[in-house]
């Protein structure tokens, strides 16, 4: 794959994320979910354990 945000996720995912601020952090979280739902809605069988991983950690979040 030769997308440079996957790319730049891949090789040091901290000092990526680490580089975003919450807006960019949120559309980002929000592309996922998005595009989650779609797979599963496609027959993808690995996208709904992802959706409940996610939601799970989302979950546990304490502020």
């Amino acid at each position: 794959m030769t997308n440079p945000f996957v790319l730049a996720i891949r090789r040091d995912p901290a000092a990526f994320l680490g580089g975003l601020d919450v807006a960019e952090l949120r559309a980002i979280a929000e592309g996922c979910v998005a595009a989650l739902e779609k797979h599963a809605k496609a027959g993808d069988t690995t996208a709904p354990a992802a959706l409940q991983a996610i939601y799970r950690k989302l979950g546990d979040i304490s502020v």
